[in-house]
């Protein structure tokens, strides 16, 4: 059996990045040996972990995992047991700490609190809250009420990093893990982020403990978001995160960035406050919402476009697909590798915020 061996102290910082690039194997448990620790691979990995004097070796029997039941099985029955219907079982749910945010189908309306207590009780969450309306506003606040449980406060837990929130307040994806895992790996230790809308610390704080940047300064204009930024912050002992309060448009600072990071979906409205912050030649990643079919290559030019619109030289734009918005429309990340011109310096575009 395929084993990443490596040495104790560094077994779980192994483990997470070979989890990341889904290669460990769950039907089998690591085993310690001597000092040093087996981690079961599907396959041949990339050997970063030979930093830590990791190798790829042949692990022989590793005692088998035991496999839990699928909880949605689980589920059907429970529901079964109550009188509800197979398809009241919801279709996906989202897990944050000890909360679970769900959709209600329609056949389960009426008895929708029995569905969040059945729920809560075979997931073992402390709440089960329902997704009403999805997120509105400028500062993209959920829509959800309780269905069973007695708080919607809880601390998420996502690769090492601890992120403290309320769900009935903030929004939070996990579909963008991918996305902030790969940033943290591209950020040098010379460098300097802006992160123009921070939230609860999403990408700038996975950033400053994994990267260990130079410097990032994470704007937020929510005071709820602000607060839970600056605790979570201290949680993660981030002390290379500036946190600034207020819009992006009067605290980011300017001429500083190698890295801009823009994860709202009015980003492109602000593009003159990301080439403001560009220190020179730098890295702008807009988040936006676009129609499938125009993933790559109109949104890549769209972006362009209006980046030079806002006083940049572009070097070159990318488009990666982060996740399905909607069934036609896709939630994506143009990548603009830019150069900040003279009037990315002083002008401030034609666009307010919202």
């Amino acid at each position: 059996m395929l084993a990443v061996e490596v040495p104790a102290p560094a077994a779980e910082e192994v483990r997470r990045e070979l989890h990341r690039l889904g290669l460990v194997d769950p039907s089998r448990k690591m085993t310690k040996r001597d000092g040093r620790v087996l981690i079961p691979v599907k396959g041949p990995p990339p050997l970063e972990g030979s930093r830590h004097g990791g190798r790829v070796v042949d692990g022989g029997v590793l005692e088998a995992r035991d496999r839990p039941r699928d909880p949605r099985e689980v589920l059907a029955e429970r529901l079964a047991a109550e009188g509800l219907p197979r398809d009241a079982s919801p279709r996906r749910w989202e897990r944050l700490g000890d909360v679970v945010v769900l959709r209600v189908p329609s056949i389960a309306r009426e008895r929708a609190r029995d569905l969040g207590r059945v729920v809560g009780e075979v997931l073992h969450a402390r709440t089960v809250v329902e997704d009403v309306s999805g997120v509105h506003g400028p500062f993209r606040t959920p829509d959800v009420r309780v269905l069973w449980g007695d708080g919607t406060e809880t601390e998420h837990v996502e690769d090492g990093i601890r992120f403290r929130l309320d769900v009935a307040k903030i929004m939070f994806s996990s579909g963008n893990l991918a996305e902030r895992t790969s940033l943290a790996a591209r950020v040098r230790p010379s460098e300097v982020v802006v992160d123009l809308f921070a939230g609860i610390g999403y990408f700038a704080i996975p950033v400053a403990v994994r990267a260990r940047p130079s410097r990032v300064y994470a704007c937020e204009a929510n005071p709820a978001a602000f607060a839970y930024l600056e605790a979570n912050i201290r949680r993660n002992r981030a002390s290379n995160v500036v946190p600034l309060r207020g819009d992006c448009r009067e605290t980011a600072p300017a001429g500083v960035a190698e890295w801009v990071l823009m994860g709202h979906f009015d980003a492109p409205r602000y593009l003159d406050v990301a080439v403001r912050a560009l220190r020179d030649e730098g890295r702008i990643l807009v988040h936006g919402l676009f129609p499938r079919e125009d993933v790559p290559g109109r949104a890549e030019a769209e972006v362009a476009a209006a980046a030079r619109s806002a006083g940049a030289d572009v070097l070159e734009a990318r488009a990666r697909v982060v996740k399905s918005y909607a069934p036609s429309i896709r939630h994506a990340v143009v990548e603009l590798r830019a150069r900040r011109g003279p009037k990315g310096l002083s002008g401030r575009g034609p666009s307010g915020p919202p």
